[in-house]
């Protein structure tokens, strides 16, 4: 059992699930220094459950790792560089989509 990784799946976890439903992009500073203007464009609900969704991802992964002993170093390394791939993949549809603007 390795608890630094439990104790990271849980925080990344409850992020995600905060984020999905809207309780944690009003506490970025980015979110907050925006001009209103901008923040009516985003249809910041389907976002923060992408966003959210993500997130959590990478919880329940920190979490395998931590709880399941054959979650070695290297399916674990595996399992993030495939997360940090389909981040990559989210942050370019998102940025390429229309379908977190408003039209």
């Amino acid at each position: 059992m390795d608890f630094t990784c439990i104790f990271f799946g849980v925080v990344f976890i409850m992020t995600g699930i905060l984020f999905a439903f809207g309780k944690c992009h009003i506490h970025l500073s980015a979110w907050k220094h925006m001009p209103q203007q901008e923040k009516e464009n985003i249809r910041i609900g389907p976002l923060c459950r992408n966003i959210g969704g993500i997130i959590a991802l990478s919880g329940i992964i920190f979490l395998s790792k931590g709880l399941l002993p054959a979650f070695e170093n290297r399916c674990f390394v595996a399992a993030m560089i495939l997360w940090l791939i389909l981040a990559g993949f989210d942050v370019w549809y998102i940025n390429k989509s229309n379908r977190y603007c408003v039209k």
